[in-house]
């Protein structure tokens, strides 16, 4: 059985290595490397940026939450196409012009150019803040690579994380944000057709078609059932702005709409993507409603519930084909953000204040090593074996650096692109103050922190922009 299974993982890590393999040799400079030359097309920018968002929290923390508390966690999903749009429709096309205006790589040589900030605060500071979050970010993805590998070829948990990163690694190495966004199109239409096609089979071979798994559903009680959250309109607004907001301020998701080649096409990426996310979101949903049925009073932890209910269904080759989906959705991610933490370390941090002279191709190298440092950082975070029975490790750990940062970058985002009130002063403090926020307040506030961080970010913005403005 698991010969079949790693003939199945050794098929899909080669088609990776290829990609990587076909773009080293067309990425000659930091540019093309960091933002693939602003050359792509609006498929591959759609589906990078919406492949790039989900992670194996699409596949382990969202249907494990739906196992767990049942409809009323569709709210997640609902405030994240609502607020998804509002980022096509508004961020994107602002944010490509801007940053193509102001010959900028990241947000934070962005923020920088535009407020003329030669003091280099806040690149310090965006990247400090940067980095900080994206640790905790691609440890969720090391997560669940060690118990994705855990359970699906019976190997400890930490040489799982240490395998699943390696395999992260590699092919974003060779070939920078053009093999990452190629290889997020391939992927990203192959866990489309997984993750729908699961929960679709399962019901009409294994729970007796949608009339009976509507039935069977029944026997779960109101609370399962009920699409509300308890504590009525007040917990449906926090559980709106508990995740949505959170994307105008996401680095991983921003670098897309930066790297598209023509602006007016951001139009039909818009709608190529939110397509996408649409059904991706129904079929975790479907995945976590089937394998509540299917495995109720069985399953030892929630997040694990594609990952068992596949293995139930398939032979071993199809089984392990299928389930590298779980790998690509945390590949996707993973490697956008291991991307963008070396662009930060060097663009951002090092060449600036320590090395400004470097030749093209010596920060190319530079960036191209610094892609090990913050995902090495990460490792030692989720090696802490505690995760393994923690039923929403995942969950947490994408919270906990979503919410980051989305307050910390998303509010100075929109100022940046839509306000003439704004200044250097005022960026610096809204992205402290958020940044801070998001740090110490506790996950498990009846307040989400995007509420808190938010208000706080953009109050201090508006406020030290006014006072400094004379």
């Amino acid at each position: 059985m698991f010969d079949a299974m790693i003939a199945a993982f050794s098929l899909y890590f080669a088609g990776l290595l290829s990609i990587g393999i076909f773009f080293y040799k067309k990425t000659t400079n930091q540019s093309e490397f960091s933002l693939g030359n602003r050359s792509l097309n609006y498929w591959l920018t759609a589906i990078a940026a919406q492949a790039s968002d989900m992670s194996d929290w699409l596949f382990m923390a969202f249907p494990g939450a739906i196992y767990l508390f049942g409809f009323s966690s569709i709210w997640v999903a609902i405030s994240l196409c609502l607020f998804m749009f509002l980022t096509w429709q508004y961020i994107a096309p602002a944010l490509r012009k801007q940053t193509e205006q102001y010959d900028s790589l990241t947000l934070a040589s962005f923020f920088e150019k535009k407020f003329q900030d030669r003091s280099n605060l806040i690149k310090i500071i965006s990247g400090s803040f940067c980095l900080y979050f994206f640790t905790f970010y691609i440890a969720a993805g090391i997560v669940g690579f060690g118990k994705a590998f855990e359970i699906i070829f019976e190997i400890p948990y930490q040489h799982g994380i240490i395998i699943g990163l390696a395999i992260s690694l590699i092919y974003t190495l060779l070939g920078g944000l053009l093999a990452v966004t190629w290889s997020n199109l391939a992927q990203g239409s192959f866990l489309l057709l997984c993750i729908l096609f699961v929960p679709i089979f399962a019901i009409n071979t294994k729970l007796g078609g949608f009339g009976q798994f509507n039935q069977n559903l029944q026997l779960f009680g109101s609370d399962f059932l009920s699409f509300w959250p308890a504590g009525g309109l007040m917990a449906t607004l926090m559980a709106m702005f508990k995740w949505g907001p959170g994307y105008f301020g996401q680095p991983h998701i921003l670098i897309n709409f930066m790297s598209i080649k023509n602006p007016e096409n951001l139009s039909k990426a818009k709608w190529v993507g939110l397509s996408w996310q649409f059904l991706v979101l129904s079929g975790a949903v479907l995945v976590g409603l089937a394998g509540k049925i299917m495995l109720f009073q069985t399953l030892h932890s929630p997040e694990l519930v594609f990952i068992v209910m596949v293995k139930q269904l398939f032979t071993p080759f199809l089984a392990g084909l299928i389930l590298c989906s779980v790998l690509a959705a945390t590949v996707s991610t993973i490697n956008i953000q291991a991307l963008i933490c070396a662009s930060l370390i060097t663009q951002d941090l090092y060449f600036p204040l320590f090395n400004p002279q470097k030749s093209a191709q010596t920060q190319l190298f530079f960036t191209r090593l610094a892609i090990f440092i913050i995902p090495l950082i990460s490792l030692l975070i989720a090696w802490n074996t505690n995760y393994i029975n923690d039923a929403q490790a995942i969950m947490n750990l994408v919270l906990y650096a979503w919410s980051g940062l989305g307050v910390t970058f998303g509010p100075i985002v929109m100022l940046s692109l839509y306000s003439t009130q704004l200044n250097r002063y005022g960026v610096i403090a809204g992205l402290v103050s958020g940044g801070l926020c998001a740090m110490l307040w506790p996950l498990n506030h009846t307040i989400p922190v995007m509420v808190t961080g938010y208000a706080a970010n953009l109050s201090m913005a508006f406020l030290v922009s006014k006072l400094t403005s004379q």
